[in-house]
């Protein structure tokens, strides 16, 4: 990557919940400028706490952190200064999105982009369905507690009576969509009442809630992607078993 900052960049991140990959651009920043100026965007209050362990590690780093959607964060960026920003979308979020949203996603970035600015995004790619799958239905259940989490906060943010021993977590590959389709299944006949918001369910055993999807990709529908929404690819990075991409474009002029 250091061969494309080829001069001092902001790093502007999109979601920075725990800041975890971020260090791994910062050690990269840090090679190369003598100070960084760090710009993290996300919702989650955790955005203190993380950029606070960051200040602590990297006595170079400025950080102006802000608590807000990425749509409201890029509108502050739009018309913040004239430096060059590095922004950085990782994991895997984007695939979280419709294909319309995402689109839209990178549209609006592209639109907040000045022309010397970058972007990094970090998508998941297509592979064996075995190993989606598996690592959907973790034998840890880490993803099953956090997909039941969502029931959790329908009964604490809108009084819900929903019993979570009566749900599984429940996650396909569907190959001819490229997603990952979590799900929670009902495991008996029941009935919930969701009273804030005026709803009453009835579910019979093994009818399934849809509660999230991840989209995959291969490398050329990357490139289409990018092309669409007025992007150039610099470069783009597999890790060792081709899991995952982490592409570079700039700004059309």
């Amino acid at each position: 990557m250091p061969p494309y900052l080829d001069a001092p960049f902001r790093l502007v991140e999109l979601g920075s919940g725990s800041s975890v990959k971020t260090r791994l651009i910062l050690d990269i920043l840090n090679q190369i400028q003598e100070k960084i100026e760090y710009l993290p965007i996300d919702i989650s209050e955790i955005l203190t706490e993380s950029s606070a362990l960051l200040q602590r590690d990297y006595i170079n780093l400025h950080i102006t952190g802000i608590i807000d959607t990425y749509e409201g964060g890029l509108e502050f960026l739009k018309n913040y200064d004239d430096q060059k920003n590095l922004i950085i979308f990782l994991g895997s979020s984007f695939g979280n999105f419709t294909s319309d949203e995402g689109k839209e996603f990178l549209e609006k970035i592209n639109s907040t982009m000045k022309k010397n600015d970058l972007f990094l995004i970090g998508l998941d790619l297509v592979k064996n369905k075995m190993i989606l799958e598996n690592a959907y239905n973790d034998s840890q259940g880490i993803t099953a507690q956090f997909n039941l989490n969502v029931l959790s906060r329908i009964n604490d943010e809108l009084d819900a009576d929903f019993d979570l021993n009566n749900f599984a977590h429940h996650a396909i590959y569907n190959e001819n969509d490229q997603r990952i389709e979590m799900y929670l299944k009902s495991l008996v006949n029941q009935s919930v009442i969701i009273s804030k918001a005026n709803i009453s369910l009835t579910l019979k055993q093994n009818e399934l809630i849809h509660t999230e999807h991840s989209h995959k990709y291969k490398l050329s529908q990357i490139r289409e992607l990018m092309h669409q929404t007025g992007f150039s690819i610099k470069n783009t990075w597999l890790d060792e078993n081709d899991h995952f991409a982490l592409t570079l474009v700039s700004k059309n002029s």
